[in-house]
């Protein structure tokens, strides 16, 4: 992992940081430091996509959810991730990463993650998630079960639908 430390610190502060609640948004703030950089003098495409995991995971282990997924022995698979960039984040400059549930299918779990640099939004993304264990993938039902999810499902916004339909015309 290319950002061990900042796993470690996020690591340690989800243990002792506030809970959050599995359909509410979770923050995870960082600084963009000069390894971080391209030739551009700009974040690097690549490190988005490390901050949004360091943010997935520490969502899971504020909820609660990834203590009891991991009691299960299910462990995350991305399945998709969709991203648009819209601003650069600078040398130093603060960011704040999110995370929330839009909603699932019976197959996956659909995330929106933004990057938010100097109160804009830096990058959008769509994450379809889901855990498997050794018999294989999880119903989705069966995880909001896991992670004791009770509320209603979430209408899924068109999004999510014309996201699947971009995903079936990348399948090879």
């Amino acid at each position: 992992m290319n950002l061990i430390f900042r796993l470690i610190w996020m690591w340690i502060a989800a243990h002792f940081g506030p809970r959050r609640a599995i359909d509410g948004e979770n923050h995870l703030f960082f600084r963009c430091m000069p390894w971080d950089l391209d030739l551009n003098m700009h974040m690097t495409n690549s490190r988005y996509h490390s901050f949004m995991d360091l943010s997935r995971v520490d969502f899971m282990m504020r909820t609660g959810a990834w203590k009891s997924l991991r009691k299960e022995g299910l462990g995350p698979v991305l399945g998709s991730s969709t991203i648009r960039f819209r601003r650069p984040i600078r040398p130093f400059q603060k960011f704040d990463v999110t995370v929330r549930m839009l909603t699932w299918d019976e197959r996956w779990i659909y995330l929106e993650q933004r990057i938010l640099a100097g109160g804009d939004v830096a990058s959008i993304a769509i994450m379809k998630t889901t855990f498997v264990g050794k018999q294989g993938r999880v119903p989705t039902e069966k995880l909001m079960t896991i992670m004791g999810y009770t509320g209603a499902k979430p209408i899924a916004p068109d999004l999510i639908t014309r996201q699947n339909a971009l995903d079936e015309l990348l399948k090879a």
